[in-house]
């Protein structure tokens, strides 16, 4: 039996196949804020509960661009994106009116990436986290607001508060916002996210733009307004993963195709309230999330 073992063994490395190692360690990467780090952790989980890999958690990358550069140096096996954040960085597209298309964006980085870096771009998690617009709870059900649009009869009456890059940035930023919407607000004020949620929360300003998964949205007890009129470019997490990888151990495409379309927005409010608010531990965030999309 040992002699037909090494032969096999002996056949299989003779045709260049990939021979996996038992408990292996892999490396999955995310950013410096709460989401990615939640959803690195749930991928991490996964894998570890389903395959005979440890996986190592590489936090608080600074920046997209140092996150590529740490996968395409193979120091990264896989890690947390966003489709928005690859298209205009790693990829260096603009944002044109044609690509505000989500399907769109998702099938050009997907196919990019494996053209250009030898990755698989999973399809979505389920949400996207891009700027949005948030009003108290009780301000959209006393005016029945629901989408952007339904603030053009109200705008001119409010106060609305961003941070200074939306304020000043062109393509998709707050001017452009409001030519497209036709409307425009009584006094727009410029402040930091954290003034910015205590603000609207308490009723100081009427309206912000936020971040549509904060974990502050649901603690504040905030609305997302639906951007009807599709402004905002998309920006769709996912996991991505190098083919040599995926190549060497087939259970983490199942992992990875297990997740699309398993969190939507209110799901990653909460777990990020969970981690950002009330300030829970992060692998018990992560088995929390695992135990509800499992």
């Amino acid at each position: 039996m040992r002699k037909a073992l090494m032969l096999i063994l002996v056949g299989l490395l003779s045709a260049g196949a990939a021979i996996p190692v038992m408990g292996e360690t892999i490396t999955i990467a995310s950013g410096n804020f709460a989401e990615p780090q939640i959803l690195a952790e749930t991928v991490k989980l996964l894998i570890e509960e389903r395959t005979d890999l440890e996986v190592d958690h590489v936090r608080n990358f600074s920046g997209s661009s140092l996150l590529h550069a740490a996968f395409l140096s193979g120091d990264v096996d896989m890690y947390i994106t966003y489709t928005g954040t690859q298209f205009t960085g790693v990829l260096g597209m603009e944002v044109t009116e044609g690509w505000k298309n989500r399907d769109r964006v998702e099938d050009y980085v997907q196919e990019q990436f494996a053209k250009q870096f030898g990755a698989h771009w999973f399809d979505g998690f389920g949400f996207e986290n891009t700027y949005a617009v948030a009003v108290r709870k009780t301000f959209a059900e006393e005016h029945d607001i629901k989408k952007v649009s339904d603030l053009r009869k109200l705008s001119n009456q409010m106060t609305i508060a961003m941070d200074n890059t939306f304020r000043e940035r062109a393509g998709d930023g707050y001017d452009d916002f409001l030519d497209l919407y036709d409307m425009s607000f009584r006094r727009p004020v410029s402040m930091d996210y954290g003034m910015m949620y205590r603000a609207v929360g308490a009723g100081n300003v009427d309206a912000a733009i936020v971040y549509s998964t904060d974990g502050r949205v649901a603690a504040m007890d905030l609305v997302v307004l639906e951007d009807d009129l599709g402004f905002f470019p998309p920006y769709d997490a996912a996991l991505v993963v190098s083919h040599d990888l995926l190549a060497r151990y087939s259970g983490i495409k199942e992992i990875g195709e297990s997740l699309a379309g398993k969190i939507d927005v209110e799901t990653m409010q909460r777990y990020n309230k969970l981690l950002e608010v009330d300030y829970e531990d992060l692998r018990d965030v992560a088995l929390k999330l695992t135990d509800e999309i499992r």
